[in-house]
């Protein structure tokens, strides 16, 4: 994304990082439907693999966010002991989870497992 840090003001890695991490998470979404439906139609050889695509998606988001939560706390660390920076700048209040694994647990129902895969928190799960 040549330019982009102008346009937006955030750093081309940093956004292209959440890109990613978003496009990952929509695809752990779509994932869901395009098995159930081949679960539907009984085709076990494809539901395996949209199992296996949405498991993918959901590691590599899982290791995206947890490098976008290491690099906000490593720019927070620069920008509370280092020079100026260029820019806006937003502190980070009270604590944050960067090194907590995020996603659904055993007794999560499929809207609490889809509230935790949504990103931005603003878009609604894929499934209301």
């Amino acid at each position: 994304m040549a330019g982009g840090q102008e346009v937006t003001g955030t750093r081309d890695e940093h956004h292209d990082l959440i890109s990613t991490l978003y496009h990952l998470l929509k695809g752990a979404s779509v994932s869901e439907q395009y098995l159930r439906d081949a679960e539907a139609a009984g085709d076990q050889e494809l539901a395996q693999l949209f199992r296996d695509w949405q498991e993918e998606q959901r590691n590599l988001a899982e290791r995206a966010k947890n490098l976008l939560g290491a690099r906000m706390m490593n720019a927070r660390g620069r920008a509370a002991k280092g020079p100026a920076r260029k820019g806006p700048t937003r502190d980070v209040k009270g604590p944050t989870n960067a090194t907590v694994r995020s996603g659904g647990g055993p007794g999560d129902d499929a809207v609490d497992e889809q509230s935790k895969e949504s990103f931005p928190a603003s878009d609604a799960p894929a499934t209301y």
